[in-house]
């Protein structure tokens, strides 16, 4: 078979360079992709969520601006002009569906009556001082709207926040490409405008993420690969000294990097950052194959004597082929059942990393037996002799020099050294039981508190350094603004049942006069007073056809009664829980005010009720108002403000509390009605549900684009939104908020209402969640492989338990390292446990045969293992520093994720290749399985129990 192949060498060459050429030629095709949206699985509820709430209230895929001055404050008529000119063109890039900032948003007054969503700027804005004071007053007005979203509170920056479209023009998911290209174009924007200003610009936001997240993608792989390259060239030169055995490991591990990512890009597999780890992984690891074929390769060339002719050389590449092939096939199949571990993961980024990393151990493998005996063949055998001898030469001068060393080192050679030092450890902690139970205890205890101390963490943010220009800015923003991360709480009516609604419908009545009963404080009431006769609420023509002669659908497509088959009986329109309701919204605003104070991260929450209070204070402003025209004595004034100072908090309260609670005891510019109407004896109303029916006039009498954002209808809504702005990306505090959410829900939201949690924030939460059940699974699923790949190697299942014990320490000793060190477990570090096992089965089965074999000779155990460290030992130090070594690279990535992979990876190379050459043979020896006996062994043992029977 063997020689069949090799006379099949270059037609073995040709076919894998062009295999090479070919998928060489798809990685131009090469997507990029690092956003929440990317790496959630799109089949969770959370995902379909998300997606859920984009059709109801628009995209959350959100890019932020914001523009610091050197000044004193940002609000002059000359950066209001740079923010005005910004904002106008920026709503004409591609993929942006709405911009807000503070030349446009809203600013609810009252008109004649009624409600209008003006601007803050103001309808006749020129830029005089009149205006700017005016500017001033209304974002104090609405500060609950403005502060902190638009304007920092000493008001030297003020933020655009610019919507992209989730779905691009052929209806797919926006992505990293087309986020980027709009990111660039309102870059370049705001490069121009704010040209010859001193303002400095800050973006944050998904686009800007993936912006980033691209551009160290691209630096490292140009860097690291090369690098990493170079490491095992170099470690391959010093081993071999030979130019076949430092170039063709190292082209066949190149050539199947190439293969695996080619496949990934020729399938659209998206390229991510935890996929950027696959390149290094395969060229640190996957060289093995390579050297063991190349050093068995060399052994036979040892053997050859006299002058080499074509039929030894060919001679020399069988020996090397049959010598290694069972232990090489072996070895890619362990390390190939370690990585595919992750294949359980719902996570795409890290199913993708299992699949496409086990591949590229399994092309390494076949390359390593197919194309390096090929390149061997048609080497010329001018060329052997000539290379052979001066490896010879190179190896005398070694001799020389190591002679030399020797009488240095009392006569022992660096080998031997190596192995009396590696039995020394053994020794010490596992020699005997009592050490073995003690070392062990100890480490397991040391363990279990470094593995209490992981914490689990997925905010993509923290994978970039703290110093780089993207972390800085969203720490800037965190700081002075609402902060950099979204988390959406969406507050739905549920479904009334048959017995609700027969109830509901007894006792309806037409709330056409409603209106007329509330004195919204102008002297022109005439608008207002008819606003109700404009709506019957229980008619059969309502924006929901909730009656019984509807026609058409609804605007939420609830069923068409009049369309239906006449054949058929019309189904009754489906009825909800209205968020038009006060208890509901009283409990949504009593929600917000638990969280802020319960939370620090919580920058900001604007919600549905943000509008309705707004809405209630300018309709009850008052006008004319004879109560702040009148002249009051000191005595009076005294009073009030002692009053205001108690409500304000006594002592506690500051000076811009004691006059807030002035102001609303006077219902200055209406503040006391800065409320969610709920107080019946407060308002001309006998009941709740007709507080309930003015919240639904409000609604009708404004038109606007922004409270749009925060209510599924805007007549009518059965869901509303609230936005919580956290200035904290740990997605432990973003747990608890939505826990809390949840809680003070269940305890004082009214029935029907529930309660939901949505956005990046709650992606984020979601996948931590994730990732514990992936590496869980991922885990068992490699150990149980580990158990069943030695079980059948040794033919018992108590070898396969020994093999599995020090990789399940290995494990264990990488997440106490990680808690000690405060490295996080997320999508990327879950990927070391299965390089762990991957690799580090190698050591176990390497050290475990060796020991058997040395078993067969002898019955005593310390005589065995010494003759294995002496046999295995220094190999398998010097593979675990090797595949270290290659894996530090990664500590010069520009992702500081990556950095802790690199460290992380050579930490656990140094801990498996260390419990294999100490738990191992402590268990060997203490309680020395038959499994490891010889035939002849175990007869003699039989032979022996029946002479003494």
């Amino acid at each position: 078979m063997i020689k069949k192949m090799l006379k099949c060498s270059w037609l073995i060459i040709i076919a894998s360079l062009a295999i090479t050429a070919f998928f060489g030629w798809q990685l131009r095709k090469i997507s990029i992709e690092n956003t929440v949206r990317m790496y959630m699985p799109q089949s969770s509820e959370s995902y379909q969520r998300m997606l859920k709430a984009e059709e109801d209230y628009g995209s959350m895929m959100v890019l932020g601006i914001s523009m610091e001055t050197s000044g004193e404050t940002i609000l002059t008529p000359e950066y209001i002009k740079i923010v005005q000119d910004v904002t106008d063109q920026i709503g004409n890039v591609d993929y942006v569906e709405s911009i807000d900032s503070i030349a446009n948003m809203d600013f609810i007054v009252g008109e004649d009556g009624s409600l209008k969503a003006s601007s803050i700027l103001g309808e006749d804005y020129t830029g005089s001082p009149e205006d700017m004071a005016a500017i001033k007053q209304r974002l104090v007005d609405w500060q609950e709207m403005y502060n902190r979203v638009i304007i920092t509170d000493d008001g030297k920056t003020t933020q655009l926040m610019i919507t992209l479209q989730p779905k691009d023009e052929n209806g797919d998911m926006l992505n990293s490409k087309k986020q980027m290209k709009a990111l660039h174009d309102i870059q370049k924007i705001c490069e121009t405008a704010l040209e010859g200003s001193d303002l400095e610009v800050r973006y944050f936001g998904d686009p800007v993420l993936s912006d980033n997240g691209y551009t160290f993608m691209v630096s490292d792989l140009l860097v690291l690969i090369p690098f990493v390259a170079l490491v095992v060239l170099l470690s391959l030169y010093f081993s071999f000294h030979t130019w076949s055995g430092t170039l063709l490991p190292l082209i066949t591990v190149l050539m199947a990097t190439v293969w695996s990512v080619g496949i990934m890009c020729m399938l659209n597999v998206t390229f991510t950052i935890i996929g950027s780890v696959i390149p290094v992984c395969l060229v640190a690891c996957g060289s093995a194959y390579g050297i063991h074929v190349l050093t068995h390769y060399y052994i036979g060339l040892d053997k050859i004597e006299g002058e080499i002719t074509k039929e030894s050389h060919a001679g020399a590449i069988e020996y090397g082929l049959k010598d290694v092939w069972i232990a090489v096939v072996l070895a890619g199949v362990t390390t190939v059942a370690g990585f595919i571990s992750n294949i359980t993961s719902p996570i795409m980024p890290l199913k993708t990393f299992s699949v496409f990393a086990a591949a590229g151990v399994v092309f390494s493998l076949l390359l390593s037996m197919t194309f390096i005996p090929a390149m061997l063949y048609v080497t010329p055998i001018s060329k052997v002799g000539k290379h052979w001898r001066n490896k010879n030469r190179i190896s005398a001068k070694l001799k020389m020099k190591l002679e030399k060393q020797l009488k240095r080192q009392g006569g022992k050679t660096s080998a031997e050294a190596t192995t009396n030092t590696l039995y020394m450890i053994y020794h010490f902690f596992s020699g005997t039981k009592p050490r073995l139970i003690v070392s062990t205890a100890v480490l397991l205890l040391v363990a279990v508190i470094g593995f209490k101390m992981l914490i689990v963490d997925t905010a993509l943010v923290n994978y970039f350094p703290p110093d780089s220009k993207f972390r800085e800015d969203i720490s800037y923003v965190d700081e002075h603004l609402a902060g950099s991360n979204t988390l959406y709480l969406i507050v739905s009516g549920e479904e009334k049942d048959a017995e609700e609604v027969a109830a509901e419908s007894a006792g309806e009545s037409v709330a056409d006069s409603v209106a007329s009963d509330f004195d919204f404080g102008t002297s022109d009431t005439g608008a207002a007073d008819s606003v109700a006769s404009d709506f019957d609420f229980g008619s059969s023509t309502d924006d929901f056809g909730f009656g019984e002669a509807a026609s058409g659908t609804d605007d939420f497509g609830f069923g068409d009664a009049s369309g239906a088959d006449s054949s058929e009986s019309a189904e009754a329109p489906k009825q909800y829980y209205m968020l038009t309701n006060p208890e509901i919204l009283n409990a949504v605003d009593g929600m917000q005010e638990y969280l802020l104070a319960r939370h620090e991260g919580i920058g900001k929450m604007v919600s549905f009720t943000t509008f309705i209070k707004r809405m209630n204070q300018v309709m009850n402003s008052p006008v004319d108002d004879a109560k702040l025209s009148s002249t009051i004595t000191v005595q009076q004034g005294l009073e009030m403000l002692h009053k205001a100072y108690t409500s304000a908090g006594g002592k506690d309260a500051n000076v811009q509390q004691i006059v807030l609670e002035l102001e609303r005891q006077l219902n200055f510019n209406g503040l006391d009605y800065y409320e969610v109407p709920y107080d019946v004896a407060k308002y001309p109303v006998s009941t709740r549900d007709e507080l309930g029916d003015l919240v639904t006039q409000y609604l009708y009498l404004l038109s606007s684009e922004q409270i749009q954002r925060f209510a599924n209808n805007m007549t009518m809504p059965t869901a509303i939104r609230t936005q919580v702005q956290l200035r904290t990306h740990s997605t432990d505090e973003t747990a608890a908020i939505i826990a809390d959410a949840q809680a003070y829900a269940a305890k004082h939201f009214p029935k029907g209402y529930k309660i939901e949690a949505t956005g990046n924030g709650e992606m984020e939460y979601t996948m931590t969640k994730m990732v514990v059940d992936s590496q869980t699974a991922s885990i068992l699923l490699s150990l149980a492989m580990v158990f069943i790949i030695i079980s059948l190697s040794f033919k018992s299942p108590w070898a396969g338990i020994i093999g599995a014990i020090p990789l399940g320490l290995t494990i264990l000793l990488n997440f106490m390292v990680m808690g000690y060190a405060g490295i996080a477990l997320d999508l990327c570090t879950s990927i070391i446990a299965s390089v762990a096992i991957g690799v580090g089965i190698d050591y176990t089965i390497h050290f475990m045969e060796t020991y058997r074999v040395q078993r067969a000779l002898t019955d005593d155990l310390e005589e065995v293992t010494k003759n294995t460290f002496k046999t295995s030992g220094r190999g398998i130090l010097t593979n675990a520093i090797a595949v270290g070594l290659g894996f530090c690279v990664l500590l010069f990535s520009r992702f500081i994720i990556l950095r802790y992979i690199g460290a992380l990876v050579a930490v656990v190379m140094f801990t498996s290749s260390t419990l294999a050459m100490t738990v191992i043979p402590g268990l060997l020896n203490a309680f020395d399985p038959k499994f490891m006996w010889s035939k002849e062994q175990k007869e003699a043992y039989a032979k022996k129990i029946a002479e003494e029977k």
